[in-house]
């Protein structure tokens, strides 16, 4: 009898878990999907700032051709570089992004194997104490 009422209180405690974890997992996958759309905003942005820094064909013509004035050159320039500033801070924010991402995927997939193996505890509980349930009879 005392050994029923110990494989209840174990399969209890099991069961609690499991619910946990299943609480966890499904938090860890929706980190996850969050951290992925996060990842995919960041290289867009990096894509976009890519394309701004790329150049102004129009004032490198212009240059080329003499017919812009040297202030107007130094300021072309300097909002070329304030834009070539904005892609690598694009850029690091995406591998910021990446890591997080892989870290947020890492964290689910372990979870969802402290899962299974606390469903299978809880499996094991049951047919102990189903077993123990029969002897006891």
């Amino acid at each position: 009898m005392k050994a029923l009422k110990s494989l209840r209180q174990l399969l209890e405690i099991r069961s609690l878990r499991a619910d946990n974890l299943s609480r966890s997992l499904s938090e860890a996958r929706a980190d996850a999907e969050n951290a992925r759309e996060r990842e995919t905003e960041a290289s867009e942005a990096l894509d976009i700032a890519a394309s701004l820094a790329a150049g102004n064909p129009v004032v490198d013509a212009l240059r080329k051709s003499g017919a812009i004035s040297a202030a107007e050159l130094q300021d072309a320039l300097m909002r070329q570089s304030v834009l070539r500033s904005h892609e690598a801070v694009a850029g690091l924010s995406l591998a910021q992004r990446k890591a997080d991402r892989l870290a947020a995927q890492e964290r689910a997939e372990h979870v969802a194997a402290d899962f299974s193996r606390a469903q299978k505890a809880v499996l094991r509980t049951e047919f102990s104490l189903e077993a123990a349930e029969k002897i006891d009879r």
